[in-house]
């Protein structure tokens, strides 16, 4: 299901990870993205990528988020390569970076990524 706004509760968690620390660095491999504002439409984050091609922040779609996070908490665990290939995710790398900040997800495998919920299934 895709939504076009965040819910209160998944909008409070991003807010929380932006304002502790705006820079979130992708999991495999450590490269920062830079989030510039969150709005109830989506996320803003810059890469080094566009930073170099001085194209500015790119939205990452609420959506996107919204259909990871409902994932992870459906079924305990989320693959990146899930994600991009049959959610058809395709900033997955910055949104499983984004949900790895979450207090709640743990990071069971780095390459491939693979997230889990703290209390989810081994």
């Amino acid at each position: 299901m895709r939504t076009d706004e965040f819910d209160d509760e998944l909008f409070d968690r991003i807010l929380a990870v932006a304002e502790d620390d705006a820079t979130v660095s992708t999991v495999s491999h450590k490269r920062p993205n830079w989030i510039s504002s969150v709005e109830r439409t989506g996320v803003w984050v810059e890469t080094e990528r566009s930073r170099d091609r001085k194209s500015g922040p790119q939205l990452v779609p609420a959506w996107m988020i919204t259909v990871a996070w409902n994932h992870l908490q459906q079924n305990g665990t989320l693959a990146s390569v899930y994600l991009l290939k049959q959610l058809k995710v395709h900033r997955s790398t910055f949104v499983c970076a984004l949900l790895a900040r979450f207090p709640d997800v743990e990071v069971r495998q780095n390459t491939p990524t693979i997230l889990a919920l703290a209390d989810g299934p081994d």
